[in-house]
């Protein structure tokens, strides 16, 4: 009780220092960058418009809270591709790999992700030769992170990722650095009913701190001939520095059981929320539910509402309205291994919507 105590200190701690430090507010949408990192590449959780902070599980933790990342299987494999903005050619490929350390994951687990975008070929152009005859050029965002998670005890998990982010094109880069970090919270609401086992979960975690990044490279200088002498000189001009996207997740989720008989518990819907503490948009309040049959198939729905927003003409993003999902999860031998497939929509105001498709494997229990 008294790590519990102490856990729960330093997490409340933790998110008063970084909200006093990225105070929200929408006034100051657009004074951030790397906002690749506020898109979520995962099915599951995309499908319930990122309100499971407090139920994500395995590799998709990477993305809401990574306190979920012990909970995973001995070793989980996951590969997931979203088609963003449909019409755009632009797709984000995300790679990742979870090992549990020690006997029933008692050492914890880590974790391995990467983000890359494909964003298709630019024509390559310049004011002395604006015609397109220069080629093509493809901008490159990558992230790569390592996490580590674990359980302190049969209620609490934590978790840590340090994730490495590069953004450009050839001639013009930034690079940067930043921290995530959260905690998960699970108990039985009525004890008495011992085929429910913790069904309620709470989460919170921080994401995207680090120090500010700036673009570098020969593509910021210029050519300068002075008129006076004739001399021919390089002129590099400086970049402005930008913050990291910074926010707070805050998330209960529920577990309800809809079996009719006393022994089983094949089907279930569990219902979540979450309250997203942005430092450089609004404020977004999500909610979202998943109906599972025999955790074998799985259908979701989410709807998250930006705080001043009501119509699709005040969306300061490009996604509007509810999200869908569906998911399988399939057994393949009989030591736990699995293989799961997740898929969910994301309508947008602008294009024809966000699709995204999730491949994972899970070795042993």
């Amino acid at each position: 009780m008294k790590m519990k105590k102490h856990l729960v200190q330093i997490l409340a701690a933790t998110l008063l220092v970084s909200s006093a430090s990225y105070a929200g507010n929408p006034d100051r949408a657009g004074g951030a960058g790397a906002t690749q990192l506020l898109l979520n590449p995962y099915g599951r959780s995309a499908g319930l418009s990122n309100s499971n902070t407090a139920s994500v599980r395995g590799i998709e933790s990477f993305y809401l809270n990574i306190a979920g990342l012990a909970y995973s299987k001995k070793t989980e494999i996951q590969f997931s591709q979203m088609l963003y903005l449909v019409g755009t050619d632009m797709k984000i490929n995300n790679l990742g790999f979870s090992q549990s350390l020690g006997e029933n994951g008692t050492g914890g687990t880590i974790g391995l992700g990467i983000t890359f975008w494909d964003m298709g070929n630019i024509t390559n152009s310049t004011i002395e030769q604006p015609d397109g005859t220069l080629g093509t050029y493809s901008p490159q965002i990558m992230n790569f992170g390592m996490a580590y998670s674990k359980k302190f005890s049969n209620s609490i998990s934590g978790g840590l990722l340090l994730r490495f982010v590069s953004e450009g094109i050839a001639s013009v880069k930034a690079q940067g650095i930043t921290l995530d970090a959260g905690v998960q919270y699970q108990t039985t609401l009525d004890p008495r009913k011992k085929i429910k086992k913790e069904d309620f979960r709470f989460g919170i975690s921080i994401r995207n701190l680090g120090p500010d990044m700036a673009y570098e490279g020969d593509g910021l200088a210029l050519r300068v001939i002075i008129t006076q002498t004739g001399a021919d000189r390089k002129l590099k001009v400086g970049s402005q520095v930008f913050n990291t996207p910074a926010l707070a997740n805050i998330g209960v989720s529920y577990d309800m059981r809809l079996d009719k008989g006393e022994e089983t518990y094949d089907h279930k819907l569990t219902v979540s929320g979450n309250f997203n503490y942005n430092a450089f948009a609004s404020d977004i309040i999500a909610l979202g539910a998943e109906y599972s049959l025999k955790e074998t198939f799985m259908l979701r729905a989410g709807y998250g509402h930006q705080s001043g927003n009501f119509n699709s003409t005040d969306y300061k993003s490009p996604q509007y309205g509810v999200n869908v999902g569906l998911g399988f999860q399939m057994p393949i031998s009989n030591s736990g291994t699995s293989f799961s497939l997740d898929y969910s929509y994301a309508p947008t105001v602008i294009f024809s919507g966000i699709h995204t498709l999730g491949l994972k494997l899970s070795l042993g229990n």
